[in-house]
């Protein structure tokens, strides 16, 4: 198996940074240098900085959309990493995979010597390889001091491996690991886990220093994930995704049209939505058997053997009147579907089992399923999603599409309707379904770009048109047909079709059946407009060859709002700078760091601070990183009794100097800064002179407790110190001016593509739940021209009221009378933290901008009793409606 030139790419890219690490030997200045080669800086041009979460041990992570053969990018990168890491103890590999059925897919194939897989590693590691499984290691087999010094030691575990109860069993006396764990404690190389046995297997890993490949990386968010990687204590972690996690460091990107333009996907999505429940499964079944007749017909011209497969997904049983999967396979088996061709897949019936799916002599053409595919299955010969519910049915297909989207055999067929996927549907909600679609896409790495609609009418009788091709946004708005309910169908498949046996199936003609052969023209057309398309952006591409940059992630503002924008600025506030001897006053952007110049300190009351030396909590060491950034680290329990013992025995004066200090120790620098070290040390010393004895002697259990109260009173008087003097030089010092322009376009770090009515491209796609119904509101309103989801993390490029706050407002919106809406949304748990303050300035903001701009403020439920506080039924029903 070849690689492809994006999979080569990023491996180049790995190579690259390994040559950066092993010249700095520090995960960091390698991450800068690496990029400084391309011209790129982090921490700019949407590249994030270097996230050092494992202190210092190199974590890289490529970004590479579903399909793209991940596994084997993984394959050929172990050799790459062992040969390129500066010192190289033994070679032990640790295979992490989210789920179970992904762990067995990845041992039979890595376990495999024919498989490209384990082809590749064999080359890279002269054969001397051996794969293990937990299993393996908890009883010792292969894992010994003679197997790790001589061969690669590849171990394929799951995330839950050292995290739930039978994850302990890694932590217990193992007394088969005795002769390695002895070696390595006798030989400087043993590590102490937290809560392991010395003999344990996590102990014996964690001694041999291992490289951590972290297969769909996107899973291993938790901090109990990110433990059990420190816990094992890698050399290097190599992440693979198709969606990475905010803190991830990228240091490749492979796009969704590289991997089409490399006959990887069948792209685009079609998704065709039919009149009713029958029509799905009947189109369904034709459509299978006139893109069968294609395969055959091109395999006869020197193609690949395909069998292509419908998955039909069936309602879950919850009613007598929901299209379960048995009766489902009934209804097929009826229509004169030989019954060996269907085959049910959920969570409670397999039929498939260990069935190899692409061998010409399997039969099924049909796999029935609920959601259970979403967990480990994978056919390329997957080419059609039709889902079965009723009108009004909310079945996810969010889960599901991505399994329809491998290209079989990795080459792109002769025949251009073998190229593309099918989606069909009758929701009565087709814009709910393009939503999950789109998620869905969203999820595997793609986009909306990669997604087409069509629609047929509701139909005559015995009669069927055309599909009508439109645009996302048209077809995604437009209701169903309303129709008579169809749960009890009969399919009607025409008198020449006789599923009885390949021969039967292969003269099978298709007259009559003119929708399909509609799809077909219109699908055969889409897909060579898209592989044109996709070669064009691909030879066009500009940037580095990691596809980092400006380019990733990078969305432009629709051509269809572009207009309203031109010349928009929002206003802002500014403040008047005095001049000095050979320079006039000036207008500069307002900041809160102004009004602060002249906040004393040292005239601050100390009552505010509350201590509560009640609280018990670990003590913790923090220190600076490469990038001036705090890391905390848990002291071990010995330290913490060591100064303890020591406190104890100091006098009154020298505790109270010590926990002064010691406050201020756990400052952020920024903190300090703002406030001036002097002016701080005073306040400190005043509140620490104020605690009793009790509180003193308290302080080593709670001193991060004892620093965050005295910040949090700091603060709360700063802020009122700054609102009371931003409200006295309003109009004055301070005026509103139209000063902000929206980039032409963004770098979105979780693209969201499934809304209408956007100002970019894409927004962004983290939300919670009254966001999102926010989001939902808008795109479906009429008096909606476009709306913004402003993201306060990314902070440069976005707009925000700069007041004695900086309130960035959840949702920037204008009408389709040309007026501005700020809008900022608040859950229930939320209703008591900074709303009156944002509250107050968004609506002096509104205010001071004049006709055509608002501020509105908007609750999940019961707002308060304030101007511009809303519920969201009400936002909805008197702004939206």
């Amino acid at each position: 198996m070849e690689l492809k030139n994006y999979q080569r790419k990023v491996l180049d890219n790995l190579a690259k940074y390994l040559t950066c690490y092993g010249e700095t030997e520090s995960a960091t200045d390698a991450y800068r240098a690496y990029l400084a080669d391309d011209g790129l800086e982090p921490g700019q041009g949407g590249v994030a900085r270097y996230n050092d979460s494992l202190s210092g041990v190199p974590s890289v992570c490529v970004k590479v959309p579903t399909g793209g053969g991940k596994t084997f990018i993984a394959a050929n990168a172990l050799g790459l990493i062992c040969d390129g890491l500066p010192d190289r103890p033994a070679d032990v590999v640790v295979w992490l995979v989210p789920r179970k059925e992904i762990l067995t897919q990845t041992l039979r194939q890595l376990r495999d010597p024919g498989n490209p897989l384990r082809m590749a590693i064999d080359r890279d590691f002269a054969h001397r390889v051996e794969v293990l499984d937990k299993e393996d290691g908890l009883r010792g087999r292969g894992f010994s001091r003679a197997t790790v010094e001589d061969q690669l030691t590849l171990f394929v575990l799951s995330y839950d491996s050292f995290k739930n109860k039978d994850g302990r069993r890694a932590y217990a006396e193992n007394s088969q690991l005795m002769p390695l764990t002895d070696y390595q404690r006798s030989t400087g190389q043993a590590v102490d886990v937290s809560g392991a046995d010395s003999t344990a297997l996590i102990s014996a890993l964690a001694a041999t220093n291992p490289i951590i490949v972290v297969d769909e990386s996107h899973h291993a968010q938790s901090e109990l994930s990110q433990e059990m990687l420190r816990n094992l204590n890698p050399r290097f972690v190599l992440e693979l995704t198709a969606t990475p996690r905010a803190s991830s460091n990228v240091i490749s990107r492979v796009t969704a049209r590289e991997l089409k333009s490399e006959q990887m996907v069948k792209l685009p999505v079609i998704v065709y939505r039919r009149h009713g429940k029958r029509e799905v499964v009947q189109d369904a079944v034709l459509l299978q058997r006139k893109l069968e007749q294609i395969a055959i017909a091109t395999e006869e011209t020197g193609g690949d053997y395909i069998r292509p497969i419908v998955l039909l997904q069936a309602e879950a049983n919850t009613s007598d009147e929901t299209e379960t999967y048995q009766k489902l396979k009934q209804k097929l088996v009826d229509a004169g579907i030989p019954i060996e061709q269907v085959a049910i897949r959920t969570g409670d019936v397999d039929e498939i089992g260990s069935t190899d799916l692409m061998d010409r002599r399997c039969p099924i053409r049909y796999v029935i399923t609920v959601e259970a595919l979403a967990e480990g299955w994978d056919c390329p010969f997957a080419y059609i999603l039709a889902t079965v519910a009723n009108k009004n049915s909310r079945v996810s297909v969010e889960q599901i599409v991505g399994r329809i989207l491998r290209q079989p055999y990795a080459h792109r067929s002769k025949a251009h309707s073998l190229n593309i996927s099918y989606v069909l549907t009758s929701s009565g909600d087709f814009s709910q379904t393009i939503d999950q679609v789109i998620a869905s896409l969203n999820g595997a790495g793609f986009s909306k770009r990669d997604l087409r609609a069509s629609e047929i009418q509701a139909p005559a009788p015995q009669t069927q048109t055309k599909p009508h091709q439109g645009t996302l946004d048209e077809l995604a708005h437009e209701g169903a047909a309303d129709d008579a309910s169809d749960d009890d169908f009969t399919l009607a498949l025409p008198d020449d079709y006789a599923h009885a046996g390949d021969a039967a199936h292969e003269t099978a003609d298709t007259q009559g059946d003119s929708s399909i052969d509609d799809i077909i023209e219109d699908a055969e057309k889409t897909e060579e407009d898209f592989q044109n398309q996709a070669k064009e952006e691909t030879e066009q591409a500009s940037g580095s060859g990691t596809g980092l940059g400006d380019g990733m992630n990078q969305f432009k503002i629709r051509e269809a709002v572009a207009a309203s924008i031109e010349g928009l600025q929002l206003p802002q506030f500014r403040a008047q700078i005095e001049g000095g001897l050979f320079t006039d006053e000036t207008w500069v952007p307002f900041e809160k760091h102004m009004l602060l110049a002249n906040f004393d300190l040292t005239k601050c009351g100390t009552a505010g601070v509350t201590i509560d030396s009640s609280g018990m909590e670990d003590a913790r060491q923090i220190d600076m990183d490469e990038d001036d950034e705090l890391r905390v680290r848990q002291l071990a329990q010995s330290q913490q009794d060591e100064l303890r013992k020591l406190f104890a025995h100091y006098t009154d004066k020298t505790k109270r100097m010590t926990v002064r200090d010691g406050i201020m120790g756990l400052m952020t620098p920024q903190f300090r800064s703002t406030y001036g070290d002097r002016d701080l040390r005073d306040f400190v010393g005043r509140v620490v002179k104020g605690m009793t004895s009790g509180q003193i002697d308290s302080y080593m259990d709670n001193g991060s407790g004892y620093s965050q109260a005295v910040v949090d009173e700091i603060n709360r008087q700063a802020k009122d110190w700054c609102r009371d003097h931003f409200r006295k030089q309003l109009n004055d010092r301070i005026m509103l001016e139209p000063s902000y322009k929206f980039p032409s376009s963004m770098i979105i770090r979780n693209p969201m593509t499934k809304y209408g009515r956007t100002l970019y491209e894409a927004e962004n796609g983290k939300l919670d739940g009254i966001e999102n119904d926010m989001a939902d509101a808008l795109s479906n309103s009429e008096k909606i021209l476009w709306w913004h989801r402003i993201d306060e993390r990314r902070k440069d490029g976005e707009f925000c009221i700069n007041g004695f706050i900086n309130h960035y407002p959840d949702f920037i919106a204008m009408t389709t009378g040309g007026a501005i809406i700020a809008i900022e949304t608040k859950g229930e748990h939320l209703k008591n933290d900074d709303s009156l303050d944002k509250l107050d300035l968004g609506t002096r903001w509104a205010l001071m901008a004049g006709h055509g701009y608002r501020y509105c403020m908007v609750f999940a439920h019961d707002a308060i009793n304030h101007e511009n506080s809303y519920t969201f039924d009400e936002f909805k029903s008197g702004l939206l409606a």
